[in-house]
């Protein structure tokens, strides 16, 4: 029957930035649909507020550290054998990630390339040397639909992401930008599923990303909720578990002949 290709008993997964809003849903997707989960994330980050079990296995690792990431994969082994399920889902904003691109500071933009790209690289470089041995494994990571089209700016008019997401460590502006080195890292992301489900294609491992489209946040205010819905043909923002369902699928026997592809979930935004 079609639900048992969702059945995910038996597996290992591995999810980075696992206690984030869109990582600790994975996670929690994953186990209950039977698989045995490690959870990777900031040493002193706490789990988000979402339901989660106990049987899931946190573990600190910080991404921007290449000894960090060895000693995750070391800690790793000595837990199992295989991981089977590989997810990437992990960001970061400098304080002047909302500031004009021509205000912008060198270090805020190799900040986040070392935290979504170099991380991913050597994660991925890893335990992708285990899918090897077991010739079996998917690999999601996360994009965005800034990394298939431009930003509309205009959306930000307004906004208070800066101290949504930045709180005190904002540089204070009077108009907020959506930074260049967020759409450069995404769209890398994109061009690195596709490079690597051709290259582990005859490996049986899968590898897709997800682009998804803004996330509902409960403390962004009205004006930008507005702005930013008027640009969506659903008319409105996503919600985590509409993301996580896409984890499951990609993850999942569901998307067995699925690989090198960006599943866009994005309530039609990028359809125009």
């Amino acid at each position: 029957m079609i639900k048992d290709k969702f059945d995910l008993t038996g597996r290992v997964a591995l999810v980075l930035g696992g206690r984030g809003v869109m990582g600790s849903r994975f996670c929690a997707a994953y186990e209950e649909l039977g698989a045995r989960v490690f959870s990777a994330d900031l040493p002193g980050i706490q789990h988000a507020n979402n339901p989660t079990s106990a049987n899931i296995v946190q573990l600190d690792v910080d991404v921007t550290k290449p000894s960090s990431l060895m000693q995750l994969v070391e800690d790793l082994k000595k837990e199992s054998s295989r991981i089977d399920i590989l997810v990437y889902s992990v960001t970061a904003k400098p304080a002047d990630f909302y500031k004009p691109f021509t205000e912008c500071s060198l270090e805020g933009w190799q900040f986040v390339l070392r935290t979504e790209l170099d991380g991913l690289f050597l994660i991925t470089r890893e335990i992708g040397k285990l899918m090897e041995e077991n010739r079996s494994g998917s690999i999601i990571f996360l994009s965005s639909i800034y990394g298939m089209v431009g930003n509309n700016q205009s959306i930000y008019e307004g906004s208070n992401l800066d101290q949504v997401h930045l709180g005190d460590r904002a540089d204070k502006t009077s108009r907020i930008y959506s930074h260049a080195v967020y759409a450069a890292a995404k769209g890398a992301v994109i061009s690195l599923t596709r490079y690597l489900a051709a290259y582990w294609g005859d490996k049986n491992i899968r590898v897709n990303c997800i682009s998804p489209g803004g996330l509902s946040h409960p403390v962004e205010n009205a004006e930008f909720v507005r702005r930013y819905s008027e640009k969506v043909p659903l008319g409105r923002k996503a919600g985590a578990d509409e993301i996580t369902g896409a984890a499951v699928f990609l993850a999942s026997d569901a998307s067995s002949y699925v690989t090198g592809h960006n599943l866009v979930v994005d309530g039609g935004w990028t359809i125009w």
